[in-house]
């Protein structure tokens, strides 16, 4: 199969480029943006995109994923992230693209996993419209839980921003954000004393939904 890596990290990019040929794929094309991407992507037409979802600065890999599932239906989409979910990211961003495949990159423990994802997406009939999910060992997360606006909320908490900056952004009273944040903390189960904050917790839980901080620092 051959297939385009689209990672902003160039170590991340050298893994999967090896770990891709130990599967026996053919890496065509790697690109850092989405810019670069496509570029790539229209040169090298490859069979299948493997692309991290947060890029950085600018457009994201769902912008990426979008783009190529409207200039072709025949080319395979797999997303890596981080993230748990794709919503971590925000709600305001759309779905990823019909048949897409989305897997947790703490869950890619060999070529296994990969395999797995490819098989996935090489199945999944267009008009089905379903993304689906490999997530090893992580299928029983908190993000079950927690609506869009909850996610949303607990994500622009860990951006800093106060109640009233939360309330502003997401077109809502301050009240209504107290009350989510009130239900987060009761559902989440956050228990704390005097010498720890709430909001840094609830952070603390964000950042570990998005791969950044591990579970022994909580």
């Amino acid at each position: 199969m051959s297939v385009v890596i689209v990672e902003d990290d160039s170590f991340t990019r050298l893994t999967l480029s090896s770990l891709l040929r130990e599967m026996g794929c053919v890496v065509v094309g790697e690109a850092g943006t989405v810019a670069q991407a496509l570029e790539v992507i229209a040169e090298t037409q490859p069979q299948l995109v493997l692309i991290d979802l947060d890029l950085g600065e600018g457009p994201t890999g769902n912008d990426l994923a979008h783009a190529v599932r409207e200039t072709s239906r025949d080319i395979k989409i797999v997303v890596l992230s981080t993230f748990l979910e794709p919503r971590l990211m925000g709600s305001s961003h759309a779905p990823l693209p019909d048949g897409s495949v989305f897997v947790v990159k703490r869950s890619v423990t060999g070529p296994e996993v990969l395999e797995q994802a490819f098989r996935m997406v090489g199945s999944v009939p267009d008009s089905e419209g379903r993304v689906l999910a490999v997530s090893l060992g992580e299928s029983r997360h908190i993000l079950a839980q927690l609506s869009d606006a909850q996610v949303d909320i607990l994500r622009l908490i860990a951006t800093g921003y106060s109640n009233a900056e939360i309330a502003r952004r997401m077109v809502v009273n301050e009240r209504t954000v107290e009350k989510t944040i009130a239900r987060l903390i009761k559902q989440l189960d956050v228990q704390t004393d005097k010498d720890q904050n709430q909001r840094v917790v609830l952070t603390q839980i964000y950042f570990r939904l998005i791969g950044v901080v591990g579970s022994r620092n909580l």
